[in-house]
């Protein structure tokens, strides 16, 4: 039999084959930009009865070819198919449907920006319809502005903005659409619209997390029997004479490893995988967890460590349910699972980060490395590598620490533990890396977290020593004095490179997290509950022991009932006392979950805001344009008859016209062509018209001279206005500035269009 050595060897291996196809062993090109434009053509435009509702559908073509795509758009509520209008990139090659369904993940499912407007206890603001009987309404849908934004987004609204610009007030003048699968006219009944909501993925969620509680149960008394908090708890050993068995453990990890290539294995599989080490190993033995979870190499990775980097759900909960491996072990390092996850791009491109961090994960955002490095020290050094990765996996931490039912002591963490963490190294903070590496809008976050920016490393450097740091913090402190001017956003937005409408709603979110944290801090003892404790009052005997105690036994029984009355009224008081602070702590607590919808709302009026703005701004540059055309229509009223006809009778295309003719003197003209010498001879001095001639041609020179300078002033101020106009609409629509001239018109109808 090999050595544990060389099976753990072994083991790490298989697993490295594994991730052989993924980007851990390649590198991989830049993504590729989507043009759908030229490759999908809007085909037609027609109404249509899906399941008892009604559709807009369009019909778009992709290259030439038979080849269609229907992209549907509700009447009821303008709610767009957005996986069905993503088809046509996966159908252009552009992007894979596991990238599309990676990118649905990341962006609607576990996006804030989608939680319900009317409360968390609501249904999301998204319709998830993968799993939808009818064919043709399979998908998921989104409110039509979102719609909008994420076909901007990947460059595909002149492909579909047919569907948006149609108003579904006009459903009955549209071409009906021919159908000829009744199946999917028919009507869905309460049954089945229950079990369609049943099967939706997010349903789905709440619904395992609210019966399968023992799961997170697991983890949370994992992180509470952490004796190495706030550090990860060390890597294993074992003893010489678990030599054999650990070998064998070892090896079954390799082959989970090998059969979950694609995430196939369920929790039964892996305790089939590991019933002969469990007949060996019972769970309820003390070498249980230290055999299991094992290093598997030379680093002290365990499984989950690679099962985390895999972004491997399934075997994650298996390895944490099934007690094999602990969530809060590192590495020889001190590296957390949370650690290999974030280290690489999988989870990401799986669109599965958030669930791994939301239900297993967790416990890590708050543990340090044998080096007292937090996350945020390993995101920061990560993203002067890949700077997109650490970005995303920065920005879903925060919405998660945020958002989690247990927001307020998560913030309150981040901002007085992790944020001005010092690794033992050099002291330095994550805000020293970050201004360092001149990573602006890590900067920025952490500035808005409370990160100190006099807090000295070990050689003396303090934050504000960077410029990075000084620059941000002059923006930062002009953006909150005019935190409601457009302009100031923008400026803000541009110097931290950073034009998407999800970095803006980023940094909403947070500002209004911070000041619930600050304004719940003041009044830190509202909502606390208290245990009341029922006692029995203790009954005083009373023994007379003469006739002569009997007034004295009266006047017992007077203060005893005294003490009863007292004793109750306190009773009923602590009762009501302790009602009233559950009901103010159940008002607390809907007051935490309105933080986010209070982010949502801000950031949707501000847009708003934003939007109207630039509907003025297009209005008054309309004006000016039909203003321009008025006068040209009157100038050209403006000409002779002779002139008409003159335009009328000559082909412009073959025209040549010399407007110096009629002033030329031929034979000066021609001699001074030819270099040759002019004297005034008599056939020129005939030629030559009057005095008062050539000084009316010059004064007409002149004229003409003036007109055209003022005519290039004109041009000039013209082209300064557009320019800070595009750069407006640029600013306002996240669209390159060199790609507004496309765009414009566009935007224009479907603006109008929802007005």
């Amino acid at each position: 039999m090999d050595s544990p050595q060389n099976m753990g060897d072994t083991t790490a291996n298989s697993i490295s084959n594994q991730l052989g196809g993924t980007h851990l062993h390649r590198h991989k090109s830049a993504t590729k930009v989507a043009a759908a434009a030229p490759g999908a053509t809007p085909k037609s435009v027609t109404s249509a009865l899906y399941s008892g509702q009604k559709f807009i559908q369009l019909d778009v073509a992709i290259d030439d070819s038979a080849r269609t795509v229907a992209v549907l758009r509700r009447v009821q509520d303008s709610y767009v198919n957005v996986s069905q209008m993503l088809d046509i990139l996966v159908l252009l090659s552009i992007f894979s449907s596991d990238q599309v369904e990676g990118f649905l993940a990341n962006e609607v499912f576990s996006s804030t920006q989608y939680l319900p407007q009317g409360g968390l206890h609501h249904m999301p603001l998204y319709n998830d319809f993968r799993t939808h009987d009818v064919a043709q309404v399979r998908g998921l849908w989104i409110p039509f502005d979102k719609a909008v934004a994420m076909a901007v987004k990947f460059d595909l609204y002149d492909a579909v903005k047919r569907l948006f610009l149609v108003d579904v007030h006009d459903f009955d003048k549209l071409p009906k659409l021919e159908q000829t699968d009744p199946e999917s006219l028919k009507r869905p009944g309460d049954d089945d619209l229950d079990a369609m909501v049943a099967d939706s993925p997010s349903k789905k969620r709440r619904i395992v997390a609210m019966a399968a509680t023992s799961p997170m149960e697991v983890v949370r008394k994992a992180a509470t029997a952490n004796s190495n908090a706030p550090y990860t708890q060390p890597a294993l050993t074992f003893a010489e004479k678990d030599v054999e068995l650990v070998a064998e453990v070892k090896q079954v990890f390799s082959e989970i490893f090998k059969n979950d290539a694609k995430d196939t294995l369920t929790k039964g599989d892996v305790t089939t995988h590991f019933k002969r080490i469990f007949e060996k190993c019972p769970p309820h033995t003390s070498n249980y967890v230290s055999l299991l979870d094992v290093p598997l190499d030379l680093l002290g990775k365990t499984a989950l460590h690679y099962a985390s980097t895999l972004a491997s759900v399934n075997l994650v909960s298996s390895f944490i349910e099934l007690t094999i491996c602990s969530p809060v072990r590192g590495d020889n390092k001190g590296e957390s699972p949370l650690i290999s996850t974030v280290q690489v791009t999988n989870a990401m491109e799986k669109g599965n980060f958030v669930e791994l961090l939301q239900d297993w994960l967790w416990p890590n955002l708050w543990l340090f490395d044998n080096k007292h490095n937090s996350v945020l020290h390993y995101l920061i050094n990560l993203a002067t590598k890949n700077y997109k990765s650490s970005k995303f996996y920065f920005d879903k931490i925060l919405e998660w620490t945020i958002s989690n039912p247990d927001k307020q002591n998560s913030l309150y963490a981040m901002c007085n533990k992790i944020i001005n963490a010092q690794e033992t190294q050099n002291g330095n903070s994550p805000l020293h890396l970050a201004g360092e590496n001149e990573l602006k809008w890590f900067v920025f976050i952490l500035l808005e977290l409370n990160a100190d920016v006099n807090l000295p490393n070990n050689m003396g450097v303090k934050p504000l020593d960077f410029e990075c740091v000084k620059q941000i913090s002059e923006l930062r402190e002009n953006y909150h004095k005019n935190i409601t001017s457009p302009t100031a956003v923008n400026t803000l937005l541009d110097a931290l490179d950073c034009n998407t409408e999800s970095d803006e709603y980023t940094i909403q979110l947070v500002k209004s997290a911070l000041e619930f944290l600050l304004k719940v801090s003041q009044f830190s003892e509202v909502g606390e509950l208290e245990t009341i404790k029922k006692s029995e009052p203790k009954e005083k005997e009373l023994t007379p022991t003469s006739e002569v105690e009997s007034s004295s036994l009266l006047l017992n029984k007077i203060f005893k009932s005294i003490q009863d009355l007292l004793g109750n009224t306190n009773e009923e008081y602590e009762k009501v006392i302790h009602q009233k602070k559950i009901e103010i702590n159940n008002l607390n607590k809907e007051l935490r979950d309105a933080t986010i919808i209070t982010a949502n709302n801000r950031f949707i009026s501000k847009k708003i805001s934003e939007r109207i703005s630039l509907v003025d701004t297009m209005k008054l540059q309309m004006t000016n344009i039909n203003d321009k055309i008025q006068m040209l229509k009157k100038d050209i009223a403006g000409k002779t008859e002779d002139e008409a006809l003159f335009s009328n009778d000559i082909d412009d295309t073959t025209l040549k016209f010399d407007a110096d003719e009629p002033f030329i003197i031929r034979p000066i003209y021609e001699k001074i062509a030819n270099n040759e010498t002019v004297e005034a001879t008599e056939e020129i001095m005939q030629v030559l018209p009057s005095t008062e001639i050539l000084k009316a041609r010059l004064q007409a020179y002149h004229e003409v001279n003036t007109n055209l300078q003022n005519e290039l002033d004109n041009l000039l101020d013209y082209n300064a206005l557009t320019a800070k106009f595009k750069k407006v609409v640029s600013f306002c629509t996240g669209v390159d500035i060199n790609e507004v001239d496309e765009l414009l018109d566009g935007l224009l109808e479907a603006v109008e269009g929802q007005q």
